[in-house]
């Protein structure tokens, strides 16, 4: 396991904010932070579960989501390194149940503190709290970004743009997804999806192949995502 000084590190170089931070926070972040590692696709959160620790994400990335009972998804945020869970957060403070659920999606690294420790963190520090308000109000933006484009935004824009978004990360290698992963993420069906990336490989702005989506040269898909 790591030192103390080691986490200390990691904790500045992932969330270099934290250096705003004032004695006695800090401290009690390190004193109470316990490493944990978390394999991939490991369930979280289940809807209505309580939320006991507070996470410092270091390495891997999170999918929090929304389900239906007729057993479609939407991805509302992922978390990665720097970044926190706002409903998680939210849970800690109000001591409600999680309202979504949430699943490692590539094996995790990060450091806890528990909800004892997080609440002394936030009673004894007014930076402590600056902080994670100012990230909450940032998630928050995202969200309702996220609503109106599920409201008002046509769904074959909102494929493009994702797609774009997922290409821009990968710098442009193929897509390993298939279209139901595609459809958890918008929250549509399989369906409705593959009829879509059918239209964009017409239209020459992908490939698909077997559980692959490639980039065709050019500039069309992202055109069609500013549509």
């Amino acid at each position: 396991m790591q030192t103390v000084n080691k986490i200390k590190e990691q904790l500045q170089r992932q969330y270099p904010a934290m250096e705003c931070l004032l004695e006695p926070a800090f401290q009690i972040i390190l004193e109470s932070a316990k490493q944990v590692r978390i394999p991939a696709g490991t369930r979280l959160f289940k809807e209505s579960e309580r939320c006991q620790n507070f996470i410092w994400l270091l390495e891997g990335t999170v999918r929090v989501f929304k389900h239906s009972k007729e057993g479609r998804e939407i991805t509302i945020y992922r978390v990665n390194p720097g970044e926190f869970c706002v409903l998680s957060l939210q849970c800690l403070i109000c001591e409600d149940g999680f309202p979504a659920e949430a699943i490692a999606e590539t094996e995790l690294f990060g450091v806890t503190m528990g909800k004892h420790h997080f609440d002394l963190a936030l009673d004894t520090s007014k930076e402590f709290r600056h902080y994670l308000l100012r990230f909450l109000s940032q998630r928050i933006s995202e969200v309702v970004q996220l609503v109106s484009e599920v409201t008002f935004q046509r769904l074959d824009l909102r494929l493009a743009c994702l797609l774009g978004q997922f290409f821009e990360r990968s710098d442009g290698a193929p897509l390993l997804l298939t279209h139901a992963q595609l459809a958890l993420e918008l929250g549509t069906t399989r369906e409705v999806i593959s009829r879509m990336l059918k239209e964009l490989e017409n239209h020459k702005c992908i490939q698909l192949s077997r559980g692959e989506i490639h980039l065709m040269p050019g500039d069309s898909l992202s055109w069609r995502s500013r549509s």
